[in-house]
């Protein structure tokens, strides 16, 4: 009779690791996905900002 019980705590406590490793797993993952799209975020703003200056500068140059 013991052994069901402790057949069904280990089954239960492996269930309940996986739980962790998968809840664990899934922060990790949003987090470098978010960190990676804050990455591309910044470049874009970066890459459009030297753009409209570069315009901005050609536009104010003086027509030879």
């Amino acid at each position: 009779m013991a052994t069901e019980r402790n057949d069904a705590r280990s089954l239960l406590a492996t269930a309940v690791g996986y739980l962790i490793v998968v809840v664990v797993g899934l922060i990790l993952f949003r987090f470098v996905i978010g960190t990676i799209f804050w990455l591309l975020r910044a470049l874009i703003i970066v890459a459009v900002l030297l753009f409209l200056v570069a315009v901005y500068l050609k536009l104010k140059s003086p027509d030879d």
